[in-house]
């Protein structure tokens, strides 16, 4: 039988359970009698076991069997679940995710469960000897085997080496999990190894690695006459690589591509990043698998096929505009009345596959109850995470990436956030900290907030490390409010703690995070309250495919501005426009509103507003700040698709993407985030 058809099936399905399986764990170490919950654990390790029996994965099946045992002989309370039983388990769980992401890359070999198994034994038995460090997974030497392919002329090169002297190896490297800023990591890394030789290749490619087309592993061949020991020591020394494995290739690993070598037929095409690895510390997961399965009849569909749904359900949208277009121009009556009844059945279309997209934020948030408890026990502090609003629904493509904001928003509010149980009894507080993860709708938003009942931000402290780095100057300190000071944290290069730990503290967090949630749409704030805790704000677009949006026209030129940050528009006269430290504002409604020319921050000449006795002015917003946009003319509201502008124009900020409109005219969205800075 050739079971590879469902290999998806089971790679699945076997994330699904072991999500399963960290939550229901955390529920028994919360109630160490509650039967239900051994039930459902011991359910979805049988079903694992099942699975990988019949797929031939018989190290993931052995694992699972002895897991059994132990889980059987707690629902017979013959043993008590105990803090050396769970975090046995939890160790299981953890290896098996490493297995299943393993076989996901094409290998199950590799890793070496002979000391959890024998741990697993030794409490069936009775043996209650704590878990200790060794029982991780472990790769031993003779199962470290080069995956890389060398083509032959990158073989020629290796051999002329040889003979001069060097040595040829493949450097594989691995990074944390909860790495944010995985390019500059690998560029660290690329730039280390060249200067101990010359890297020759890099799977993936150099560009992939700039554009962090990776998980968190990546290899590179070097030639050098340095020792691997001096390799990896190098290596390791770059901060947030989690290991580095340095295997010498011979000159028989250096087979070309027309002639691979047996048995690497398939691993050819097969040379992609290593599969992620879960550790204690954090998740790292396909979030396509995350969901846990409602109730009732479902069917499985791959995303590039929703994709493509969607962007033909986009290509609908702009040809129903631009027939709309013609029958009014042509004054076609037939026309509109089929274009009417046409518009109805694309709206409904379109509302269909945009629900289809939507999934729950409960598959981001479900991995975080597992990494805040690793994280306090590290920490020697005592959290509750609350957990709201998980049925709240996102567009899958921003789901796939607030996952890792979320994680360092979460890591800086129990090691940053909430103090010590001791330090929280001396303030008269609940030793048991709280932090909260909330999610819910606001209009055509998805708010989601991290809050915490710690210290809080103290803003004095945050303006006399922005000035003592540099970041600020001292006369600017002083101008700030306490909402401005607090939102320093937000810098590059910013950071508060006294020590670089696993934790935090390398200054890359929190700009990392506001990076990452604009180039979503979104906006990022902070809340904060001496000794009562800090609130982080993040406000997410619903869906980021088909929008509405404002048409306006600048030197002859259509642009677009999303409906979402506008709050109106008005028409004022240049007299109203006043000067205020170099700066155009005008006053609306008792409110001082800064002006920005479009026309001039677009470097485009011979404005028609400029000479205008009336000028035509879009009020826009992120979060809390407010500006005027001056431009020619108001076309009107008008449905678009959003389209990317490609590689070549990426680096332009102050465009968010394009749209095609009804008359085949391409437009220019705006990045109102940018606009405004």
């Amino acid at each position: 039988m050739d079971v590879n058809q469902y290999m998806g099936m089971f790679l699945e399905e076997s994330r699904e359970h072991l999500q399963a399986l960290n939550r229901c764990l955390l529920d028994l170490e919360n109630d160490p009698n509650n039967l239900a919950v051994l039930d459902e654990i011991f359910r979805s390790a049988h079903t694992i076991k099942g699975m990988s029996a019949t797929m031939g994965f018989t190290l993931v099946a052995e694992l699972t069997h002895e897991m059994e045992n132990i889980l059987d002989l707690l629902r017979k309370e013959q043993l008590k679940a105990n803090e050396s039983i769970l975090n046995t388990l939890f160790k299981c769980v953890d290896t098996l995710e490493q297995m299943v992401e393993a076989i996901a890359g094409g290998s199950e070999a590799g890793l070496d469960i002979k000391p959890l198994v024998g741990a697993l034994v030794k409490l069936a038995s009775g043996d209650n000897g704590g878990i200790t460090a060794d029982l991780a997974p472990t790769v031993s030497s003779e199962d470290k085997t080069s995956d890389i392919i060398i083509d032959a002329t990158e073989a020629n090169v290796i051999h002329e080496a040889k003979c001069q002297g060097l040595q040829a190896y493949e450097v594989q490297v691995n990074l944390r999990d909860g790495c944010l800023l995985k390019s500059a990591r690998a560029y660290m890394v690329m730039n280390a190894l060249d200067e101990l030789g010359d890297v020759i290749k890099s799977v993936p490619a150099a560009e992939e690695l700039e554009k962090e087309n990776f998980a968190l592993s990546f290899s590179a061949v070097i030639l050098t006459g340095a020792e691997a020991q001096k390799i990896q020591s190098t290596v390791l020394s770059i901060s947030e690589v989690d290991s580095a494995n340095v295997l010498p290739l011979a000159e028989t690993d250096c087979v070309s591509q027309e002639q691979p070598k047996a048995g690497q037929a398939e691993k050819q095409s097969q040379i992609t990043t290593k599969p992620p690895v879960k550790t204690a510390g954090g998740a790292e997961q396909t979030s396509s698998s995350d969901k846990k399965l409602k109730s009732g009849q479902s069917v499985r569909v791959d995303i590039d096929k929703l994709d493509s749904l969607l962007n033909l359900v986009g290509e609908l949208v702009i040809n129903k505009t631009r027939l709309e277009q013609i029958g009014l121009s042509h004054r076609l009556t037939d026309l509109v009345e089929t274009i009417e009844q046409m518009d109805r059945v694309t709206t409904d279309l379109q509302s269909v596959v945009m629900k289809v997209r939507m999934v729950p934020v409960g598959q981001v948030f479900n991995r975080f109850p597992r990494m805040v408890r690793d994280l306090s026990h590290e920490l020697n502090k005592e959290v509750n995470l609350i957990i709201q609003g998980e049925e709240t629904e996102l567009d899958r493509t921003v789901i796939d990436e607030i996952g890792d904001p979320l994680v360092h928003l979460l890591r800086n509010a129990v090691d940053h956030g909430v103090e010590s149980p001791s330090d929280r009894q001396a303030k008269g507080k609940n030793p048991i900290s709280e932090v909260r993860l909330i999610a819910r709708h606001e209009g055509n938003n998805v708010l989601i907030m991290v809050e915490d009942d710690g210290a809080g931000i103290n803003p004095d402290i945050v303006k006399a490390k922005a000035v003592e780095k540099g970041l600020i100057s001292q006369a600017e300190a002083d101008k700030m409010d306490t909402a401005e000071a607090v939102r320093l944290v937000f810098l590059p290069g910013f950071s508060t703690a006294k020590a670089v730990t696993d934790v935090s503290g390398r200054g890359v967090g929190m700009d990392a995070v506001k990076t990452k949630i604009e180039a979503l749409g979104g906006m990022v704030d902070v809340e904060t309250k001496i000794n009562e805790g800090s609130k982080f704000k993040i406000k997410l677009p619903l869906t980021l495919a088909i929008i509405q949006a404002l048409l306006v026209e600048v030197c002859q030129e259509i642009y677009a501005i999303p409906l979402g940050s506008i709050d109106s528009t008005i028409n004022i006269t240049p007299g109203d426009i006043k000067t205020i430290q170099d700066q155009e504002v005008i006053l609306l409604r008792g409110q001082i509103i800064p002006i920005v020319r479009l026309a001039k921050k677009l470097g485009a000449e011979n404005s028609s507003s400029e000479n205008r006795e009336e000028l035509f002015v879009v009020i826009v917003h992120m979060g809390e700040q407010k500006a005027g946009v001056i431009v020619d003319t108001l076309i009107g509201q008008q449905e678009i698709v959003i389209k990317s502008l490609g590689k070549l124009l990426a680096g332009i900020k102050i465009l968010a993407g394009a749209t095609i409109l009804g008359n085949g005219q391409v437009a220019l969205i705006l990045d109102v985030g940018t606009l405004m800075q």
